[in-house]
């Protein structure tokens, strides 16, 4: 009987692990953050100036054979994706590139970072927002 039991729950964390995996197959893109989002991302953790990418700016491309291609400013960065707990870690093909992870919510993937604006030197905190396409 406790078998069946270690057996039936290796089971279901196995299951639970792929059903995450599958669901985060599909095409991103960057928007801005609505108002709860900003509320629920961003002030719920002290930040309440920070700066996001504009709607369309950012397009991932996650495909079923663990593999990416992450597009900004026209430029491909590929690469190979896993998912570990509720974060998606992008590998890029370019070493010179450091692994970004997102974490995922539902039919979205965020990410905060800190940025050095260029001219004054000033820290923010930036918002990556991505909405998951509708399946056409």
């Amino acid at each position: 009987m406790t078998n069946r039991i270690l057996l039936f729950f290796t089971l279901l964390i196995v299951a639970t692990g792929c059903s995450t995996s599958k669901t985060v197959v599909g095409i991103y893109t960057s928007r801005g953050p609505s108002s709860m989002e900003t509320l629920s991302l961003m002030y719920s953790k002290g930040y309440f100036e920070f700066l996001y990418d504009f709607d369309d700016y950012i397009k991932l491309k996650i495909d079923n054979d663990s593999t990416f291609v992450y597009s900004i400013k026209k430029k491909d960065y590929p690469g190979r994706w896993k998912v570990k707990g509720k974060t998606l870690i992008l590998n890029y093909t370019d070493a010179s590139r450091e692994d970004l992870q997102l974490k995922i919510r539902n039919n979205k993937l965020y990410n905060i970072t800190e940025e050095t604006l260029c001219k004054s030197k000033q820290k923010m905190m930036r918002l990556m927002l991505l909405e998951k396409k509708e399946e056409q």
